[in-house]
């Protein structure tokens, strides 16, 4: 059923539906912002002047996303400057867990981007079809920066998944990242996932965004060799729907 579309402040219906919408633009803002310090550290470990550029652009960029979530907060009587003073570090804002994002080389640089940055944005998608409406209309210029830098983390994590050792290495690592990158979605099926399905706020369930992001992550995993953690191995709740398995890929230039 279609939900009207709230296209202002002043036609938000009651305080429920406002409450809900300030916690989603809080926890965007949140982590528009920490992406935004987790690219500063990642341009410490850019292999190259050209790689250092274009990871400073996207930081630049996350700030700008911030600020476009943030007017809106404060449209709604949130001080902005108290929020950005008040924040926890990145990594927390991010899934609760510090250690989720900490980067400390530029395999960790890509798989943040590859699978985190990536994740926070299948989110970022599903706020572009909700009912209230400047926020679904600030989310569509955001997703136009947040496509190159999908872009980016496929290419570099293909590019090193082409040495044995490097693709080994990654594939140690990728059960911390796939942690990190699955608590972006929380949990499925909660009062407040019914609450926005039933007003709009979002079209589907966190458990039917995060099979989506698995399904556009999986041709890239096998291209590279690459496979999911196992399900009774992860210390978080996942979805029964979720998909976890990794077809094989016959790929020409793909070191086996």
């Amino acid at each position: 059923m279609n939900q009207p579309i709230i296209n202002s402040k002043d036609e938000i219906p009651d305080e429920h539906y406002r409450k809900m919408v300030l916690t989603l633009m809080d926890r965007q803002a949140g982590r528009e912002i920490a992406t935004a310090e987790v690219f500063g550290q990642c341009v410490i470990f850019a292999p190259t002047l050209d790689d250092k550029v274009r990871i400073t652009r996207y930081q630049n960029e996350e700030l700008k996303h911030f600020k476009l979530v943030a007017k809106l907060m404060a449209e709604l009587g949130v001080d902005i400057d108290h929020y950005v003073a008040d924040r926890k570090r990145a990594g927390a804002r991010f899934t609760g867990n510090e250690s989720d994002v900490t980067v400390t080389d530029w395999i960790d640089a890509t798989l943040f981007n590859f699978m985190i940055d990536r994740a926070a944005t299948y989110q970022l998608t599903e706020y572009t079809r909700g009912s209230y409406a400047p926020l679904a209309k600030a989310n569509v210029s955001i997703l136009r920066d947040e496509e190159r830098h999908k872009d980016f983390g496929e290419h570099c994590l293909i590019e090193m998944c082409r040495d044995p050792e490097m693709r080994a290495e990654i594939q140690r690592r990728f059960h911390k990242w796939f942690i990190g990158a699955m608590r972006i979605f929380g949990r499925p099926g909660t009062p407040g996932n019914r609450y926005c399905l039933e007003v709009g706020l979002k079209q589907r369930d966190s458990g039917e965004i995060a099979a989506a992001y698995l399904d556009s992550i999986r041709p890239v995993m096998a291209r590279c060799g690459l496979k999911f953690p196992r399900r009774e191995d992860l210390p978080i709740e996942l979805a029964p729907e979720l998909n976890l398995e990794v077809p094989a890929h016959h790929d020409a230039q793909r070191v086996a």
